[in-house]
């Protein structure tokens, strides 16, 4: 059963919106510091970002399901550039009070292609040319690969100016359409996609490793540029 200061905190982020409050006064005066905000980012070192209570670049999988409290799926993918990568899908987190989708891009050092390919399910090739291959029995095997990089996609659309005033503004935009928007935050390791029809999505990353994620942006909007050209 919620308690009264519970169930304050759940109708405050539910009716007023939880992106505006780090820290709520309860009607009894005192105050409570609200935490796994998508703002809140401490940049450890070049290698190390923290946010939402994990260590993007020294923390685990495992640690990540202890955290994050969700079930989750994993898949590799073969890429067309023939790099693989490993992701891991949390569909269902709640954190501050809100849902939200959590990504987690994972270290692929040592993986060997067919020992991934030996332990898959059925293959799926994407749009981007690559190929999604399901690797949930590996899911205890693979409980000890670093986090990369951390996708958050939150239920909940949000306000453009708002994201301005928690995040600041971005050093550089990059256009993808009349609709969707990259906003470039490298002393933060972030880029926000932010679009006027669908969901934000946040990319957290070392700050050192931010170049990496910068070329994916490029990446996808050479794409989209290209399959407009062609249709």
């Amino acid at each position: 059963m919620f308690k009264p200061t519970t169930l304050f905190i759940v109708l405050i982020v539910f009716l007023s919106g939880y992106w505006f409050y780090s820290n709520l006064t309860t009607p009894q005066g005192s105050k409570i510091k609200v935490s796994n905000l998508p703002w809140q980012i401490t940049v450890l070192d070049a290698d190390t970002l923290r946010v939402f209570d994990m260590d993007i670049g020294q923390a685990t999988l495992g640690q990540a399901v202890d955290t994050l409290k969700s079930e989750y799926q994993l898949a590799w993918f073969d890429n067309p550039d023939n790099s693989i990568s490993l992701e891991a899908y949390f569909l269902r987190v709640s954190l501050s009070g809100l849902r939200a989708k959590v990504v987690l891009e994972l270290d692929t050092e040592g993986l060997e292609i067919d020992y991934l390919k030996s332990n898959s399910g059925k293959p799926e090739i994407l749009a981007s040319r690559a190929i999604k291959y399901p690797l949930d029995d590996l899911a205890q095997v693979l409980n000890a690969r670093l986090i990369r990089s951390l996708t958050y996609v939150p239920a909940t659309n949000l306000d453009a100016e708002l994201l301005k005033q928690r995040f600041g503004q971005a050093e550089g935009i990059m256009q993808l359409d009349d609709n969707t928007e990259f906003w470039l935050y490298p002393q933060k390791g972030l880029i926000i996609t932010f679009s006027q029809k669908g969901k934000e999505v946040f990319q957290y990353v070392p700050v050192s490793d931010f170049e990496r994620l910068r070329k994916t942006v490029l990446v996808t909007i050479e794409q989209s540029r290209k399959n407009s050209q062609e249709q």
